[in-house]
């Protein structure tokens, strides 16, 4: 799916600029082109959010300088926060069997490689839902960010029945599925 994404990445400008090229020219003084995003705030931005205000506002609020106030831009860094999450999870547990204050049983090993296979899966879609956003693909990118968040609810079913998945994975997957959600919802104010 990356290499698709890089590919039209490199092939867009190029049919673009033999569009404008082609285009007849105006002899008037140029028009502002039209905003496909109002702005807005990160405040009003994380009130779509419901219940999950103050983890959307935490985590929004320190990447303030870098973020354009639009949808597409606020929507973009709540992707990339899940991302980072998710990625930070997919290498806890690639790093896990080193681990021995876990008394790993084969059940709980097996639940810790099956949820690190479904996070980094995650990872790969919810960089795709990046791609697929900067190329104007704003469904397919809601689309993208919701499988991440799929694999991770895989992860915790795959795993409820173990007691000791509680302590290692319980609120990690948990904040991931909030992250998901707080970036749906922001998704949704993207004008279409």
């Amino acid at each position: 799916m990356a290499s698709f994404y890089a590919a039209i990445g490199f092939i867009l400008p190029f049919l673009l600029t033999i569009e404008v090229a082609f285009l007849p020219h105006s002899t008037g003084s140029p028009a502002a082109a039209p905003s496909t995003t109002g702005s807005l705030s990160i405040e009003d931005a994380c009130k779509q959010t419901a219940t999950l205000y103050d983890l959307c506002m935490a985590t929004l609020s320190p990447d303030r300088s870098t973020l354009t106030d639009d949808a597409v831009g606020l929507t973009r860094a709540a992707i990339l926060a899940v991302q980072k999450n998710a990625s930070e999870t997919a290498t806890y547990l690639s790093n896990i069997d080193e681990d021995d204050n876990i008394n790993k049983t084969a059940q709980l090993q097996q639940c810790l490689e099956d949820c690190g296979e479904r996070y980094e899966a995650a990872v790969e879609q919810l960089t795709d839902a990046t791609m697929a956003l900067d190329m104007g693909a704003y469904d397919e990118s809601q689309v993208l960010v919701s499988a991440g968040q799929a694999e991770v609810k895989l992860c915790q079913r795959g795993c409820q029945d173990l007691p000791e998945h509680r302590s290692i994975l319980m609120a990690r997957n948990t904040e991931v599925d909030h992250l998901c959600n707080i970036t749906l919802a922001i998704a949704k104010l993207i004008p279409r």
